[in-house]
C-alpha cells in the first residue's frame, strides 16, 4: 500500500493525433471514467491521475489518452488527458492511470439520449471520435 507504483504500461506516441486506420482496425485508444464532481476535482483535476479503473487486459496496451466524465448534475464528458502510464492498484485487478500533463477542458459530451445507466462503468473510445462528439451515443 505504501510502495511506489510501478508503470506496467507506458503508451507509445508517434504523435498527439491518432492516425487514421481501416475499419477493421480497433483504433479504441481512449478510455472515458465516470466521476462524481468532488472526486473528480479533487483527483482527476487535482491529481492528475484516476485510480481503481478496471479496464480489460487487451486494452492496456492501447490506452494513450483518458476521458472523464462528470456525473449529475453536470452528465458529460468535460475533460481529456494523455497517459503517461498505467500501474496496478490495490488487489490487482484493477490500475491507477497516471497523467503525463493536467487534464484540458474538451465539448462537453453530453449525456444525450445514452441509455440510461450507460455511464456507471469505463468504456472504450478512439480520441478522434471523442473530439468531434456532442454527445454519448456519437461515441458508440
Amino acid at each position: 500500500m505504501f510502495e511506489e507504483g510501478k508503470a506496467i504500461v507506458e503508451p507509445q506516441r508517434q504523435s498527439d493525433k491518432p492516425v487514421a486506420a481501416p475499419p477493421t482496425v480497433d483504433t479504441r485508444d481512449t478510455l472515458i471514467v465516470p466521476a462524481n464532481v468532488d472526486g473528480f476535482n479533487e483527483v482527476f483535476l487535482g491529481q492528475n491521475c484516476w485510480y481503481a479503473v478496471r479496464i480489460s487486459g487487451g486494452m492496456l496496451p492501447k490506452i494513450r489518452w483518458i476521458a472523464g466524465y462528470q456525473t449529475q448534475p453536470i452528465s458529460a464528458i468535460t475533460h481529456v488527458a494523455p497517459v503517461d502510464h498505467i500501474e496496478r492498484y490495490g488487489d490487482g485487478t484493477k490500475y491507477k492511470v497516471v497523467f503525463s500533463e493536467p487534464a484540458k477542458p474538451i465539448g462537453p459530451v453530453k449525456f444525450g439520449d445514452a441509455p440510461k445507466g450507460w455511464m456507471k462503468g469505463t468504456h472504450y473510445t478512439s480520441y478522434e471520435r471523442l473530439l468531434k462528439a456532442k454527445t454519448l451515443p456519437d461515441l458508440m
